[in-house]
């Protein structure tokens, strides 16, 4: 008896609540409410001096009707921009993190000078990944699919601000 009036009683407390949620929209949160393109690491994206193509030609393979040899090719370039970047990652972080701490100790002047090279050598190595990423996209593509990925990333520039969803 006493078991079911505890039951009854957390039911009863419960009730409101439950009407409650149920007036509520449900949460807009599913992968299909969110924007493609979101996110902090999207604004820096829009913000990169040079256009992030690749994802747009992974993402629209079907839609630029990619050969055989072109999706082999890309695929090619990825595998060997993979391990390359991993190695080249492993070294930015290094020279960040050295960097910091002598930041952080206080260091100066000549102490810091090979380490802010090692920093803007990184900075100008990805730069010139990504001038070399774009430049492999637009010779691996015909004209008519080059138009495509730059349309798409043009509609992408002028969009909705990354990082917010909007309704039609």
């Amino acid at each position: 008896m006493r078991k079911i009036t505890y039951s009854l009683l957390i039911l009863a407390a419960l009730a409101p609540m439950a009407s409650m949620a149920a007036d509520m929209p449900p949460p807009v949160h599913g992968p299909m409410q969110r924007p493609m393109h979101g996110g902090p690491r999207a604004e820096w994206m829009r913000n990169a001096p040079v256009p992030m193509l690749m994802p747009i030609v992974w993402r629209h393979a079907i839609e630029l009707k990619l050969t055989p040899q072109q999706e082999s090719q890309l695929e090619t370039w990825r595998k060997d921009q993979r391990e390359q970047w991993g190695t080249q990652r492993q070294a930015m972080e290094s020279h960040n993190h050295a960097l910091q701490t002598a930041l952080l100790r206080g260091e100066t002047g000549s102490a810091l000078k090979p380490l802010e090279d090692a920093v803007l050598a990184d900075h100008q190595a990805m730069l010139q990944r990504g001038i070399a990423q774009v430049a492999f996209v637009h010779k691996l593509l015909n004209a008519e699919q080059w138009q495509k990925v730059t349309a798409i990333y043009a509609k992408m520039e002028r969009g909705p601000k990354w990082g917010g969803w909007h309704k039609p």
